[in-house]
């Protein structure tokens, strides 16, 4: 599937993409928190703890640009699917952390993309971008690496 470039970003659309980013890692969390409190085996929840932690670490980075950027504040809450982990097999329960993270991942990936073009149609400025850019990239490279831990969790 190709998708045409829309509009180029511009500082407004940012914060709001920002905002978005920080309400998808806070439903990472509680995916990240109720896995941990599900979780029996105690290595499996010091990996889960590692994803929690940095997860939260995550979410101040993307507070962080947002605080850089003109209009902008804590986004509101959004409400998300909520899970039941004690029932379920390690491969849904992974399945499930995969998606999320994954999700995360892609999100990060297409608005590092966004704002690299919308410097180059100059819509935003390289020095409102650059640390944003740094730690977009930053928080990829993570979500990768949480990827390869989530098959630790469970050995799968």
């Amino acid at each position: 599937m190709v998708c045409s470039m829309g509009f180029p970003v511009n500082e407004e659309v940012l914060v709001r993409l920002l905002e978005k980013a920080v309400n998808i890692e806070e439903a990472n969390i509680n995916i990240v928190l109720r896995l941990f409190i599900a979780e029996d085996d105690m290595e499996g929840r010091k990996i889960l703890y590692e994803l929690l932690r940095d997860s939260e670490y995550h979410k101040a980075l993307v507070l962080e640009c947002l605080r850089t950027l003109k209009g902008s504040k804590y986004p509101e809450p959004m409400k998300f699917k909520e899970y039941e982990f004690e029932d379920m097999f390690y491969a849904e329960k992974s399945a499930i952390l995969k998606s999320v993270i994954t999700v995360l991942m892609d999100f990060y990936t297409r608005l590092l993309e966004d704002i690299r073009q919308a410097e180059a149609h100059g819509t935003l400025e390289n020095t409102i971008t650059k640390n944003i850019c740094v730690c977009l990239d930053k928080l990829v490279k993570e979500k990768e690496r949480h990827l390869k831990l989530v098959e630790d969790i469970w050995r799968l």
